[in-house]
């Protein structure tokens, strides 16, 4: 162990998003993506559900948008609708306005005899435009009309209030022969001016005046009673109708009902509907592509990480770990780096993400314990010397985990070393029943916890608090931050304050310069990684290092 306190100098902690050092095999996401080279095995070979999901998204726009199209459509021609009733029930009113107008100047002839008002009522009737007849009532008697003159004849009604609105379908001296519309008005003892409408001048003002049968309007009297309608013979809205408005006059018992049918709507509509379709289509197709796209290119990483499992291409390289005085190597953290036989080596940080989010990242973890188990048992191991993985979050719920960590210390019949999980903050550290039997088990095996990069990522206090972490790695960011006033090195101070007060152990990362590793040390930080020390190496290197020999910069090959 002399010999290894004087190994090599310089190193930071990595993990499995660092990437790999300056000089050597870097390489940029863009560059990455022709890993498929090698994958076209895989290209295209998309499950169930992702064709699923592709064939989703091309028809979705038109899924959303057609029926969205077809509700803009019916609310569009309904308030067509009711605007065009709200017009005709305003002509209806200005007629009915005219015609009381009319009444009002012949009201004081009501009680006079024929001869005398006749002249009169025969003036005002030509100078209405909408009044067919008008006459002078006595009771239920009509004496006189513009007409007829003198008259004796009795009505089918009795004038009973100030105004009425009546609609009258037998002929009489008033309207022979035509349904017409009279309009009293009633004055003292009984006596009444009366005026006669005919229905005809309503028909041009109806709207929706169609003779298909699949659209139409009705004048209604007092709300029951249809007077006028645009389809000859019809007394009501016909039960086909789908869409209905009604507009009533707030001065006249007279409402103008205007419906359409549904045959109305789909011939209106499909013009829409054809333009909304070619319009969402290639939005879908464009969306659909972009998706295929992307889950072929996913599919294909995938399946290189499942070749170079099968191919062993995944490499555990080993960054020393020293003690607070930078002398005394006492364990190691194994990276993981992908030997790609196309792409040359490759840092975890294009491949790791691709392998989390597909759930491949237990199945690569598992690979790099048996194959770090197998490393370690081949060296001369120091007393106390520990070995430090890098664990997702998610493997902690796995049982599996306990089973292989006992397959790991079972390669080593002596004297096994220290084995620490570092469970990475790439994903929230969620503590169910399931992780804590998990870590109880581990704890009874004397394997230890580790919260790689506190402060960065999901952890909590909470989280702290309940796994029960035996060790607590700062990240390489608040490293960085000693020596200046900014808030990162305040942080620093808290974060190792925080540790001395709950007794944890604090793996300091990324120390590059003696002011941070001095400082470190005297704040109380018990183990230092960083390019100061070791880089990370193969094994063949660790190998020379752990025995004094100079190790090679990482990524060189070994002689």
């Amino acid at each position: 162990m002399a010999r290894a306190a004087m190994a090599g100098r310089g190193a930071a902690s990595c993990h499995y998003s660092h990437s790999v050092t300056p000089g050597n095999n870097v390489f940029c996401r863009h560059r990455f993506r022709h890993l498929i080279s090698r994958g076209n095995q895989f290209r295209g070979s998309l499950n169930a559900a992702e064709w699923a999901l592709v064939l989703l998204v091309a028809v979705l726009p038109a899924v959303i948008g057609l029926p969205l199209t077809w509700n803009r459509y019916q609310l569009d021609v309904q308030a067509q609708l009711q605007s065009a009733a709200g017009r005709a029930v305003n002509s209806v009113d200005r007629v009915f306005s005219q015609v009381d107008r009319s009444l009002r100047e012949a009201a004081p002839l009501a009680g006079q005899p024929c001869p005398q008002a006749r002249g009169k009522l025969v003036s005002l009737a030509a100078f209405d435009p909408y009044i067919r007849s008008l006459g002078l009532m006595d009771g239920r008697r009509l004496y006189c009309t513009s007409v007829l003159g003198a008259q004796y004849s009795d009505l089918p009604f009795t004038p009973s209030a100030p105004q009425q609105l009546i609609y009258r379908l037998d002929s009489g001296p008033l309207y022979p022969k035509r349904p017409f519309l009279m309009r009293t008005l009633l004055g003292e003892r009984g006596q009444a001016v009366v005026a006669s409408v005919e229905l005809a001048y309503f028909s041009p003002l109806l709207p929706w005046q169609a003779d298909d049968g699949h659209s139409g309007s009705l004048l209604v009297l007092n709300h029951k009673e249809a007077v006028q309608s645009t389809l000859p013979g019809a007394a009501e809205v016909p039960a086909s109708a789908v869409l209905r408005v009604i507009a009533a006059s707030e001065r006249f018992p007279l409402a103008v009902h205007s419906w359409v049918d549904a045959d109305y709507l789909w011939r209106g509509a499909s013009a829409r509907l054809l333009r909304a379709l070619l319009l969402l289509l290639p939005v879908g197709v464009v969306g659909a592509v972009l998706l295929l796209g992307y889950l072929r290119k996913r599919g294909s990483v995938s399946g290189e990480i499942l070749l170079a499992l099968r191919n062993q291409e995944f490499l555990p390289y080993y960054q020393p770990v020293f003690d607070a005085c930078g002398r005394r190597c006492m364990g190691v953290e194994v990276l993981l780096r992908w030997q790609h036989p196309r792409q040359g080596l490759t840092p975890p940080d294009l491949f790791i993400p691709v392998a989390e989010a597909s759930g491949m990242i237990i199945q690569i973890t598992r690979y790099l314990m048996r194959r770090v188990a197998a490393d370690m048992a081949s060296l001369p191991l120091p007393d106390r010397f520990f070995v430090a993985l890098n664990l997702s979050p998610s493997h902690l719920q796995h049982a599996q985990l306990v089973e292989d960590c006992q397959a790991f210390l079972r390669h080593f019949p002596k004297t096994p070393p220290r084995l620490v999980l570092e469970v990475t903050e790439r994903e929230p550290i969620r503590v169910t029943p399931q992780s804590q039997q998990v870590m109880a088990a581990l704890r009874r095996m004397r394997v230890q916890i580790a919260i790689d990069d506190f402060g960065t990522g999901h952890s909590s206090l909470a989280e702290l608090n309940r796994i029960h972490a035996d060790h607590l790695k700062i990240d390489r960011v608040f490293v960085a931050a000693i020596g200046s006033d900014s808030i990162a090195n305040r942080i620093l101070e808290m974060i190792i304050d925080l540790a001395k007060q709950l007794r944890i152990s604090m793996v300091a990362e990324g120390v590059e310069t003696e002011q941070q590793r001095a400082y470190l040390q005297q704040s109380g930080v018990h183990y230092l990684q960083g390019y100061l020390l070791a880089r990370p190496m193969p094994l063949e290197q660790l190998r020379d290092f752990l025995w004094g020999r100079p190790p090679l910069a990482e990524g060189q090959p070994v002689s």
